[in-house]
């Protein structure tokens, strides 16, 4: 009987089972950027994205070991990992055409994440999915050893899933599009192929296919991809931006808008006057200047475009904000493409906002006239965490007593669209005694079902709602108060750590 310990297997197999599973999780990462400007990364398109391809590996797996028991030929093997390198490569260059194809055949979240998923992704993940069992049946010498042998093959491909996925998270996608990624990936698939193949030709041939993709991976990255999103895209650790240009149809000028998210713009500058305000809920942050007229020091929970930071600087040059934005890359953007510039009175934090409030509950703390949160970045992509009445608690601690918390949310008043807003009153309305309304495009009643932003204006402990008469600045936004009763819905919880449902007040009305 063979000593488990003393088995050996081929180098070539090795390195092959090493690399397809790195391969498979830079393809799975890969996918989620190529994915982003058609449908966006909400939960429901990750949730796609991972079970389709999940469900693919698990039937390449399957057909791997059924194929591999008929004929365990390592030339069948290669033909494999030929087919999904070039399948991988059409993808990189078909893909945004077939993607803002399935834009136009739903407008439902649920079924184009899986649509696309499945189009884009099931074949190369079934393909790669054969690998490992083929592997295994190639490598097999004696049944006493399989153990081993599965085993040894088993660790070598998850050790190369979590090189791929540090490779891809922390390095590719940094440096490249998502269509030269898959191109480089097609590259590293034709060459395995060479560790399988046995004879001359066969190796010749995918040496050669190797050498054709890379040049094809080099002109993608020079020349760019048939059929790109329009407007500039940007990858950066935590997001997709997609920065375009279009005319504001009411004044016909000329607006630069920040994508995030396709259902959704997250910031928008007029490219003629940099410093004034596109978006209308925007303009609610200057509330806090008519219920603390003393208000000088600011903390803004969320940059994006920095719009209303810029907007702010230029108006009140005695002001001082301290921003906090999660990600490096959207203050690039910003700086880049949004006008945004050093300023002695503006602070920045790459920090998650969460994070940054949780030292609250850590030593001594800076306290602000006035709070900004403007952190969703959709309707259907909402840090949860930011939700809760623990955040709520936490942002008290940062205000000082007689300061202005502001809160910008996505939701209607009442009805389906509404669960979210509830939750975060409810949950807000534990830390605060004084909670106003300001639906920001429709406040009358009749339209209490639209879907919209909605202003949650939160007071300190001192702080007083009565006010002089406004100016006219302050009237418009005054005008926009929600003065009927309002009544959370009872079926709605008050979100938590422990528990802040978003997605079932947002992803299931979509």
């Amino acid at each position: 009987m063979n000593n488990n310990r003393t088995v050996k297997i081929n180098a070539r197999l090795q390195l092959t089972s090493f690399f397809s599973g790195a391969a498979t999780m830079i393809l799975e990462m890969t996918g989620s950027r190529l994915v982003a400007p058609f449908f966006g990364t909400s939960l429901v398109v990750w949730t796609a994205l991972i079970g389709i391809i999940m469900t693919s590996l698990c039937i390449g797996s399957w057909l791997g070991g059924t194929v591999a028991d008929k004929r365990p030929e390592g030339k069948l093997l290669g033909r494999i990992l030929i087919f999904a390198a070039v399948i991988i490569a059409v993808t990189a260059y078909m893909s945004n055409y077939i993607l803002t194809s399935l834009q136009g055949i739903t407008s439902n979240i649920y079924l184009a994440s899986v649509m696309a998923s499945l189009v884009i992704f099931a074949v190369p993940s079934v393909l790669l999915g054969m690998v490992s069992p083929f592997l295994a049946r190639l490598a097999m010498q004696d049944v006493n050893s399989s153990g081993a042998v599965v085993g040894k093959l088993s660790a070598l491909n998850a050790a190369g899933s979590i090189f791929g996925t540090f490779l891809g998270g922390f390095v590719l996608i940094s440096l490249f599009p998502s269509g030269v990624i898959l191109m480089l990936l097609a590259s590293l698939i034709a060459l395995l192929s060479v560790l399988v193949y046995t004879g001359a030709w066969r190796k010749l041939l995918s040496i050669s296919l190797f050498i054709a993709l890379s040049g094809s991976s080099y002109a993608a990255n020079t020349f760019g991809l048939p059929y790109s999103p329009i407007g500039e895209q940007i990858d950066t650790h935590y997001n997709h931006l997609s920065i375009v240009e279009s005319i504001d149809t009411r004044n016909n000028r000329r607006v630069r808008v920040m994508i995030t998210n396709p259902d959704a713009t997250q910031s928008l500058m007029y490219t003629d006057n940099p410093s004034e305000l596109v978006s209308e809920y925007t303009k609610f942050y200057d509330l806090a200047f008519h219920y603390n007229p003393d208000t000088k020091k600011i903390l803004m929970l969320g940059g994006g475009g920095y719009c209303v930071p810029r907007y702010l600087l230029s108006e009140r040059p005695d002001v001082s904000i301290d921003v906090v934005e999660l990600d490096p890359g959207v203050t690039e953007a910003a700086r880049k493409y949004f006008d945004l510039k050093d300023n002695d009175n503006l602070r920045i934090f790459h920090e998650d906002a969460r994070t940054f409030l949780n030292r609250a509950e850590h030593g001594r703390i800076e306290q602000y006239d006035a709070i900004f949160m403007d952190t969703f970045n959709s309707w259907t992509s909402i840090p949860f965490q930011m939700t809760t009445s623990e955040t709520a608690e936490r942002l008290r601690k940062f205000l000082k007593p007689d300061g202005v918390l502001i809160v910008n949310t996505i939701a209607s008043v009442y009805g389906p669209k509404s669960g979210v807003f509830h939750g975060i009153y409810k949950a807000f309305s534990s830390a605060f005694s004084t909670m106003m309304i300001f639906p920001a495009n429709a406040p009358d009643p009749k339209y209490a079902y639209a879907l919209q932003n909605i202003i949650l204006v939160a007071m300190g402990d001192t702080a007083s709602t009565v006010s002089p008469a406004p100016d006219a600045k302050f009237a418009g936004l005054l005008s926009h108060q929600w003065l009927e009763p309002f009544v959370p819905d009872h079926n709605v919880p008050a979100f938590t750590d422990e528990f802040a449902p978003v997605e079932r007040y947002t992803l299931l009305q979509h």
